[in-house]
């Protein structure tokens, strides 16, 4: 359990859009940053992170919170891993108490297997670093690679010590003695059971490469075999876990996602070693797809960092025609794709050696090519003048034509390709007609997808929940005590005589916080919070301000995803007040923040008037019940009079309170009209 300070200490330390860009990178938006949603496929960003309410909002999915809600919802963290990832992150110890029996047994697979990769790697690298089989043969063998101590330790790279099947397992032995429970060594992949129980090391007698999220947290391993036995795989990787999923794991993607950015492209090889001899060869933007095909996941991982990729591929044909099978799923994101080919014999390991960072980055912008003219080039010569063959060659173009989803670039592309393959535009345009229908009739068959709920708009208070009535105005008022509830306002007294004006006969007034007097407000009028998650945030501020603190958004939410979600939701827009107004035209828009008082009692008489509204309708709903069947009341004519009555009541409140929120509106939009109309 990590202790109250600490925690403090670590949400103080934070800074969002430091955590946020580590994930997604973001451009300046006016007072907040913007970019590409990092939980669903867009294509026009819709991701707002705001400073300085520390508040982030996916518009897209609906997700929003603080940097711990977001670390919780991209990471799949709980709350306590979050936490541990920011104190790594600014580099503060945390110094946990000794977990109870039951404290450690309701731990999270996820966490369990966290933290063995995270030993398993340290153990690795002793192994690799510090033992007589290691340096000899794991180190021996990277050194023939010539790979710099540097290098090894920026990739953590390790070695497991080879022991016979019928032997137990170094490392599991090391894992059993260091706490670590059966069950999560065989759940990782790090160890493989007998028949008779017994665990054996799954990567004895390789060399180790640890697979890392985008954060740098260890998540699987790739082992490289040393033997030259055939029947021996030269690679295997952790299987599935809860915490490592192939498909969406990109080696080298903790280090090379800044360079990505910075250079507005990202560079695919195929394996481990590849990836290691460009970095540091000094081509720092390279990325592996982890012994796996390319995926769509993997493309969306990459796309949050640049649009642009260039696929480095070895010379040998079949594994180009294997490669280039699944790089539609990159068109159809969107992204600009390059290939490059390396000489006949050489890999990107030898051949960002032999050339180092200059030389190799000017023969990349020399020898990249489009992705389609390239692979009209490549199946052109196979074609030659088989007409089958030439085809099906025409229809696989036109396929991966059909996946740009930019309609220009898309036309650009089959005027090329008809030059190429020797054909008419309206052929291609043909064929691209066919493949669209007939993908269509295949997306027809399937189940529709979900409508997401339509937003809201107003001026000066967005909807964005899609929520309507009470829970609406409730959220109104909400987002007014969160975005100005430490603002300064000032009260003017009733009019009670001379006991409510100075000495200069002017009224008496009572300055305080907006939140005091909202809290105030409420508790006069007797307004009970319908909303749940709105009135836990509404009780946290009577607590904090008895003890003298009025909250921040900064300090809701952090172990409260619901109430995270819905501060995010009520603070972030997509939209500001355009500086043209003020800048061109010479006029300064009202805002909220400048009529402050007009929008708190706007917001508490909205209320008001819906609560009024409610017991109307609930009287008329009674009465009508009443009519239809008398008897369900001990005293029909009794129920009926009573009702009446308060009906009469509620009627002359609801006229009384909407001619007072229609005088209030009008002071608050249009002083002078008030002035006029009054």
């Amino acid at each position: 359990m990590i202790p109250k300070d600490t925690v403090d200490a670590i949400l103080q330390a934070t800074i969002i859009e430091d955590v946020v860009s580590d994930f997604v990178q973001l451009k300046k938006n006016g007072t907040s940053l913007r970019g590409m949603s990092p939980f669903t496929n867009e294509k026009t960003p819709s991701f707002y992170v705001v400073p300085g309410k520390g508040m982030f909002k996916d518009f897209s999915s609906g997700k929003g919170g603080s940097a711990v809600t977001f670390l919780m919802e991209h990471e799949k963290l709980s709350y306590p891993e979050a936490l541990r990832w920011l104190a790594r992150k600014y580099g503060i110890e945390i110094q946990e108490r000794q977990l109870t029996a039951e404290e450690h047994a309701a731990q999270t697979e996820r966490e369990s297997l966290s933290n063995l990769a995270a030993w398993a790697q340290k153990w690795f690298t002793e192994q690799l670093l510090q033992t007589g089989e290691g340096k000899s043969v794991g180190l021996g063998y990277l050194r023939q690679r010539d790979f710099a101590d540097a290098t090894l330790q920026d990739f953590a790279v390790g070695y497991c010590p080879d022991t016979s099947w019928s032997q137990p397992g170094a490392l599991a032995e090391a894992a059993k003695s260091a706490g670590y429970q059966k069950k999560w060594l065989i759940a990782s992949g790090l160890c493989k059971e007998r028949d008779d129980g017994s665990l054996y090391d799954f990567y004895r007698g390789r060399v180790i490469f640890p697979i890392r999220d985008v954060t740098g947290r260890f998540i699987g391993f790739g082992g490289r075999t040393l033997k030259k036995d055939k029947k021996t795989p030269k690679y295997v990787n952790s299987p599935e876990s809860p915490l490592y999923d192939k498909s969406r794991a990109l080696y080298g993607i903790h280090l090379s996602r800044n360079a990505i950015v910075r250079e507005d492209r990202a560079i695919l090889v195929e394996g481990y070693t590849d990836v290691m001899a460009m970095r540091q060869a000094g081509v720092e933007h390279v990325v592996a797809s982890s012994g796996t095909s390319l995926t769509i996941e993997q493309v969306r991982l990459l796309r949050r960092f640049s649009k642009r990729m260039t696929m480095l591929f070895d010379g040998d044909p079949a594994g180009l025609r294997a490669a280039i099978r699944g790089v539609d799923i990159v068109l159809a994101e969107g992204l600009d794709v390059k290939v490059a080919v390396l000489p006949d014999g050489e890999d990107p390991d030898t051949f960002a050696k032999r050339l180092g960072s200059e030389a190799l980055m000017a023969w990349l912008e020399e020898n990249s090519r489009d992705f389609i003219r390239f692979k009209i080039d490549l199946l052109d010569e196979e074609a030659s003048d088989d007409p089958i063959k030439r085809t099906e060659l025409v229809r696989s173009v036109v396929q991966s034509i059909a996946q740009v989803p930019d309609e220009l670039k898309r036309t650009v592309y089959v005027q090329e390709s008809a030059g190429r393959l020797g054909m008419q535009v309206e052929d291609l345009l043909a064929e691209l007609g066919r493949q669209a229908v007939a993908r269509l009739e295949k997306e027809a068959k399937a189940p529709l997808p979900s409508l997401v709920p339509q937003r809201e708009a107003s001026i000066g208070a967005p909807r964005l929940t899609g929520r309507v009535g009470r829970s609406g105005r409730e959220e109104d008022l909400l987002r007014l005590l969160l975005q100005y509830g430490r603002h300064k306002i000032t009260i003017e007294l009733p009019d009670d005589g001379e006991d409510s004006k100075d000495e200069n006969g002017d009224p008496l007034t009572i300055e305080g916080t907006l939140a005091e007097f909202m809290l105030h407000e409420l508790d006069t009028v007797g307004l009970a919070i319908r909303h749940p998650v709105v009135d836990r945030i509404v009780q946290h501020f009577r607590e904090s301000i008895l003890n003298g603190h009025i909250p921040g958004p900064e300090d809701l939410g952090m172990g409260d995803p619901e109430v995270a979600e819905l501060t995010a939701d009520v603070l972030v827009t997509e939209f500001t007040l355009s500086k043209n107004w003020l800048e061109r035209h010479g006029i300064e828009p009202e805002t909220e923040e400048h009529q402050l008082k007009r929008a708190l009692e706007g917001a508490l008489h909205r209320l008001l008037l819906d609560e009024a509204r409610g017991e109307g309708f609930r009287i008329k709903s009674r009465l009508q019940e009443l009519a239809e069947d008398p008897s369900t009341s001990e005293d029909p004519a009794l129920e009926e009079v009573d009702l009446l009555r308060r009906k009469m009541g509620v009627s002359k409140r609801v006229s009384k309170l909407a001619k007072h929120f229609e005088s209030t509106i009008l002071h608050t939009l249009r002083p002078e009209d008030a002035k006029k109309k009054a």
